[in-house]
């Protein structure tokens, strides 16, 4: 992940504000490499509207670990 405003420590200039996508891919790719490195199964892990859920919200629908679980993304402002 090349240039990741959070994981890029060199990194001189501020970040763009973060989108609920951007963070919806982040969340995705550490989940994932959470259950690559603790050898956790993932069942699950889509995108709310992947998942056929017409929400207005952002977020995740996601099997790991035995467990099922909806994480919802909401802007604050």
């Amino acid at each position: 992940m090349p240039n990741h405003p959070i994981l890029d420590r060199d990194r001189q200039k501020l970040p763009e504000p973060m989108t609920e996508e951007d963070l919806e891919d982040l969340l995705t790719e550490a989940i994932g490499l959470y259950a690559e490195w603790t050898k956790t199964p993932v069942a699950r892990m889509e995108t709310l509207e992947e998942a056929g859920l017409l929400l207005k919200n952002r977020g995740l629908v996601l099997g790991i670990g035995g467990r099922e679980f909806r994480v919802l993304i909401v802007k604050m402002r």
